[in-house]
């Protein structure tokens, strides 16, 4: 797994992205957040500069993957941050790992089996149909559409700065692949994210966009209500790619939940 590594004295913080998307959905929070920290920034596996996933490829697996970045970089404990599909990741790798990880911040991020879904893309567990489906989603046309229905915030993250994020053809393709499995393979692969909820035990807080077309506020309260002492933040005018629309406002957010938590230890070289 490839990361990038802004060292700073202080508390360590791991940003985990979603998808579609690569470390740079976190190219304009990272400068709010190394006043407080050394801040890693991986590439999942399948995206970026990283390797491609040599079996599994989802939450648990990319979760020993982080595992094993934070040991090659010589971190013990960190505050994880995960937006989107690096919501499970994270959730995983504190079911991994839970002394690792000094507090958790879930960004727009479903971790239930049964979160309604949007009725097209029911259609994935169509043969054929599903697969066609989702290559149109993937392509650029479809990603417009995306960014046209999911960012509320449009003279903050225009189409031009958001395709500027998204990853090239390699991650696309992980991309598609994880949505498509994910949809086919629901109870298998957010049964286990649903029952390690309760089990958390470090400090928590989920955060959401007022006006996520994907998942409604609805979800996160459901998701803060479902970990112990978890609390929920809202960021107004904003949709479901917060790291992009509002960066500002969710630094301040992750800048309290680091405040307001113990701090981990510093890196070791």
């Amino acid at each position: 797994m490839a990361a990038a590594v802004y060292r700073r004295s202080g508390s360590p913080i791991v940003l985990l992205h979603g998808i579609p998307g690569g470390r740079g959905t976190w190219r304009r929070v990272v400068p709010g957040l190394t006043a407080f920290g050394p801040v890693v920034v991986p590439d999942l596996l399948g995206f970026g500069d990283s390797s491609d996933p040599p079996g599994d490829f989802h939450a648990f697996a990319q979760a020993g993957a982080v595992g094993r970045l934070l040991d090659h970089v010589g971190l013990e404990r960190v505050h994880v941050v995960g937006f989107d599909f690096g919501g499970p990741v994270s959730v995983a790798f504190a079911e991994q790992q839970p002394t690792r990880v000094a507090s958790l911040t879930l960004v727009a991020a479903n971790a239930f089996t049964d979160t309604p879904i949007p009725g097209p893309l029911k259609l994935a567990k169509v043969p054929v149909l599903g697969d066609a489906l989702f290559l149109a989603m993937c392509s650029w046309p479809g990603l417009a559409s995306m960014w046209f229905s999911a960012v509320a915030a449009k003279p903050e993250l225009s189409w031009q700065a958001f395709r500027r994020e998204l990853p090239a053809r390699r991650g696309r393709r992980w991309t598609r692949r994880i949505f498509l499995d994910s949809l086919r393979h629901l109870e298998d692969r957010y049964a286990p994210i649903e029952r390690a909820l309760p089990r958390i035990t470090c400090p928590t807080r989920v955060v959401w966009g007022d006006r996520d077309p994907f998942f409604t506020v609805s979800v996160g309260e459901r998701l803060a209500n479902a970990i112990n002492g978890a609390t929920f933040e809202v960021i107004r005018h904003c949709g479901h790619f917060i790291p992009l629309e509002r960066p500002d406002a969710l630094v301040r957010v992750i800048g309290r939940q680091l405040l307001d938590s113990p701090a981990p230890a510093r890196l070791s070289r």
